[in-house]
């Protein structure tokens, strides 16, 4: 964070000293109490939340805004104690104080899938020139973002941020906190129907990252090929609006895609010039990712050229389609750091079109935000039709809340001697240790929150430790 001192912050949030006069240099804001250290301004804004008066006696330099300071009166001298008539707007003028003090770029990503990966993509890409600060790999939960926020200080020359949806109205807080100039919607598919509760409102909800954009100078970056983006999103009125994908048209397009060895080649089509890339890891939402990456930090003020020559150093993330020699000398395609219908889908896509004449074999895991209504078990059997679709050899469900993939694989015709229910690691090492060689190749698709399990944990070590 960078240090204010309490008076120009009051300044700009108002509220009355009721108690203490001092002016210290504030290093620290929180709105949970349990949060705060030495010189720390504390925003409190959950009434219910308990006050451990002991913690106030630990440090030195604290500052209460609270809309009810009798609550704080018996805290030590030292307190300082600011009454505001509303805690909601005294924080949120801070919100905005603070951010408007960094003329930075600062970009926003969001998406069902590949926000990560697209966000380390622009950081690898700014990092050449500038001192860039991001979210931490996938931790992008709303509870995050005012520490993702006071992380800018006068050090930063950059900022890149996941924003993910929940449910509607969470982008539009992350938005809140930000406030990007630049904006990539990566794409719009079905999840997070725990919270959003059905597939429109949660791809409405997607809709929100154009909420608060300047649309005069702030720059929205959108999938052209996503017919769902297209559906909900109005860009009309918006003076920079760039489109990536594959089809004709598009400010940033891919064309002759091939698979190379370690990720994909393909040449970047841009304002009557063509840019060969190479962006490490396999398929083709990769190269969107690169794309969308491409557009963004060239928007920073990057030349095109330069950022395609970045993206061949970018190092391929941890459990993101991951290629290893496994066991007896098989292909394992590790995907296991999420689950979601679209990327469940594109590393079926990936094991089919990397797999050429080897057994084709796909452990599918539950998809953690999807829950279990009707249009969860909707989004189950769309994985069945797409084992099928890919002609996977063997079909492997883990666990009960994924058998509808299975169910609907048998439905539409494939062979029930090729389908299997497991439960646990053990399970499915027994069925696919036969199988173990150079002529196969396995999928594996189960959620980070499953494979940390101590049966999941043994199963990877067999199958990948005895290929090294």
């Amino acid at each position: 964070m960078k240090p204010l001192f309490l008076q120009d912050i009051l300044e700009q949030i108002g509220g009355t000293n009721v108690k203490g006069s001092r002016n210290p240099l504030i290093q620290n804001v929180v709105y949970r109490p349990k949060k705060i250290k030495d010189f720390t301004l504390l925003f409190y804004r959950y009434h219910d939340m308990k006050i451990e008066k002991n913690l106030f006696k630990k440090y030195k330099s604290v500052v209460v805004v609270t809309e009810l300071p009798d609550k704080f009166k018996d805290l030590s001298e030292d307190v300082i104690i600011i009454k505001v008539s509303n805690i909601e707007k005294a924080y949120w003028k801070f919100i905005s104080y603070y951010r408007q003090l960094f003329q930075i770029p600062v970009i926003g990503i969001t998406g069902t899938c590949g926000k990560t990966t697209t966000k380390q993509m622009v950081k690898h890409i700014l990092r050449q020139y500038y001192k860039v600060h991001s979210t931490f790999l996938s931790n992008n939960q709303r509870s995050l973002n005012l520490k993702y926020l006071l992380g800018i200080d006068d050090e930063t020359e950059a900022a890149v941020f996941e924003m993910p949806v929940a449910s509607p109205g969470y982008l539009t807080n992350t938005i809140q906190y930000f406030q990007p100039q630049i904006r990539i919607l990566l794409n719009i598919d079905v999840y997070h129907l725990t919270d959003s509760k059905t597939p429109e409102a949660y791809m409405k909800a997607k809709a929100e990252i154009i909420n608060g954009l300047d649309p005069q100078t702030g720059i929205i970056i959108l999938n052209a090929d996503d017919e769902n983006i297209k559906k909900v999103l109005d860009v009309n009125g918006y003076q920079h609006v760039i489109y990536f994908g594959l089809s004709d048209g598009c400010h940033f397009r891919a064309k002759d895609i091939q698979y190379e060895e370690r990720g994909m080649k393909f040449l970047l089509a841009h304002q009557n010039q063509t840019f060969p890339v190479f962006v490490p890891g396999y398929g083709k939402p990769n190269v969107y990712n690169a794309l969308a990456s491409i557009a963004a930090a060239s928007s920073a003020g990057m030349d095109v050229k330069e950022c395609c020559e970045r993206m061949s150093s970018f190092e391929q993330m941890n459990e993101h389609l991951e290629f290893h020699i496994g066991a007896g000398g098989c292909t394992i395609i590790d995907d296991t750091w999420n689950a979601a219908p679209l990327s469940m889908a594109s590393a079926l896509e990936v094991l089919q079109e990397t797999s050429s004449t080897k057994m084709k074999i796909a452990l599918l895991g539950y998809m953690p935000q999807l829950g279990e209504s009707k249009y969860a078990l909707e989004q189950y059997a769309r994985m069945g039709e797409k084992a099928v679709e890919t002609n996977l050899d063997h079909l492997v469900i883990v666990g009960d809340e994924t058998a509808e993939i299975g169910r609907k694989a048998l439905e539409i015709g494939m062979d029930p001697s090729k389908v299997h229910f497991c439960k646990n690691g053990i399970e499915i090492y027994q069925l696919i240790e036969p199988y173990l060689n150079q002529n196969t190749a396995l999928l594996m698709k189960i959620p980070h929150r499953v494979m940390v399990q101590d049966s999941f944990k043994e199963l990877k070590q067999k199958i990948l430790d005895k290929g090294q």
